[in-house]
């Protein structure tokens, strides 16, 4: 078949230079994958508004010529934010109040929070000219925007957040999130009507993200409790299909079996959080990890040598910095060889889903693929039903059953290694770049079918 891919991130192989995240990485990986399978691959760029260039780099020419040359795919012209961004004078905070009040009486504006939405003619008319069998946008808010309304060719959402869920839940837990060292109050005329503004505006974010969506065929979700969302909200075909990572092959498992059996006779090397610091998910994980985890390591972990590392660029949220002075921290910012500071850390803490805020995040799926020592919050089952305590992962719902399992991988090397293995192994069943392409290829093959 023939599918018009659009994504808002070029593709790459690998993940080693800055800038460089899991949504390029998957999408290589996808497209790889389809490509495998016998489809024809037609690739829209729509980059997202965050984008400043308006031009490719070195890197990303190569990178697309790659898939060219190699993959066969055909890949279209860019489209650049300066295509569907206009320029809005400020206005003031009553002003927006108005607008917003206004909106809702008469319904939520797909254009407020998907401006790409305005090169749907274009797109629509490039897709059509294609003949495309089906649409598939992978992880591109922007793409489904704009194909919205698009009829005669399905269209697939390889999804992962629900749009709106990080400012919601920023807006829930305003103190965590809050620029100042002292959280504000809500307190005065000035800081109720931002409130006030807020509210409305995630009120109809939430709207028009609905409404975006109802309008997709499929909505194939990496996250499962995503997936029940959106069938919660009428959608007829929202299922989960899982997230993916390349495949560093199984030969390059470190099973950390040459270490010295008594924990004391070394520093244990503990993974606490990789990621961008200032995220939401981050956010929720180093408050976890910070705040409630480290002051119960000091009692479980009494008597051992253990260094916590803190990986990822950006600055943690204001109100975490002062809990940063810990003799046990150790700062990291961005590391050029991430995966060999990976393979030689003891554990993997992925405590991210820990707060108000649930995520299938690819770093699961990473320290799997490299048989890392995974422990993670009990909230990720919900994102990642595949976890199961003990086989492929240490789970924990507390500081202090986390704390238990932070000493479990510290001091048992048979357990320790085991996980490797299991997660090793769950990867391959489930995760794999072909298992996901696969499962994707099939659900296209089925909407087109029905089409």
């Amino acid at each position: 078949m023939k599918i018009f891919v659009i994504g808002s991130d070029v593709p790459h192989q690998r993940h080693g230079q800055v800038g460089v995240t899991a949504v390029n990485i998957v999408l290589y990986e996808l497209l790889r994958g389809l490509v495998q399978l016998g489809h024809e691959i037609v690739l829209q760029l729509l980059f997202n508004q965050h984008r400043s260039s308006t031009a490719l780099s070195s890197i990303e020419e190569k990178e697309l010529m790659h898939l060219r040359k190699t993959l066969g795919i055909e890949i279209l012209p860019s489209i650049y934010p300066e295509q569907y961004m206009t320029r809005v004078k400020p206005r003031s905070r009553v002003w927006k109040l108005g607008g917003l009040v206004w909106r809702l009486f008469t319904g939520a504006r797909i254009k407020d929070f998907y401006p790409a939405i305005k090169v749907r003619d274009a797109i629509c008319t490039t897709v059509y000219s294609n003949k495309a069998d089906a649409i598939l946008t992978i992880w591109s808010p922007e793409g489904v925007a704009a194909t919205h309304g698009l009829r005669g060719v399905p269209r697939i959402a390889y999804q992962g957040d629900i749009d709106f869920l990080p400012r919601e839940v920023r807006f829930k837990d305003w103190a965590l999130f809050s620029n100042q060292v002292t959280p504000y109050h809500r307190h005065g005329i000035r800081k109720a009507l931002r409130t006030l503004i807020q509210r409305a505006q995630l009120d109809q974010f939430k709207r028009a993200h609905l409404w975006l969506m109802s309008d997709v065929n499929v909505i194939a979700n990496v996250t499962a409790s995503n997936a029940n969302f959106y069938n919660r909200h009428g959608h007829t075909r929202s299922i989960y299909i899982r997230n993916t990572w390349s495949d560093p092959g199984s030969n390059r498992i470190s099973p950390r079996d040459n270490l010295p059996v008594n924990p004391s006779d070394r520093t244990t090397k503990i993974i606490g959080h990789v990621g961008d610091l200032d995220r939401t998910g981050s956010t929720y994980g180093l408050k976890f990890l910070l705040v409630d985890l480290i002051p119960k390591l000091k009692v479980a972990m009494d008597g051992l040598e253990y260094q916590i590392h803190i990986i990822g660029g950006g600055e943690v949220a204001p109100t975490l910095k002062p809990w940063l002075r810990n003799e046990r921290i150790i700062i990291r910012s961005y590391v050029k060889d991430l995966d060999t500071e990976l393979r030689s850390s003891d554990m993997f803490l992925l405590l991210n889903n820990a707060g108000s805020y649930q995520a299938a995040f690819t770093r699961h799926i990473l320290a799997w693929s490299m048989g890392l020592c995974l422990i993670v919050h009990a909230n990720s089952k919900k994102a990642i039903p595949e976890i199961a305590h003990i086989e492929n992962a240490l789970v924990g719902s507390t500081p202090d059953e986390v704390a238990q399992m932070v000493f479990l991988a510290a001091t048992d090397p048979d357990l320790n290694s085991r996980l490797r293995q299991g997660g090793r192994a769950t990867y391959e069943k489930y995760f794999a770049p072909s298992v996901v392409a696969g499962a994707l290829s099939k659900e296209v093959a089925r909407v087109v079918a029905g089409s």
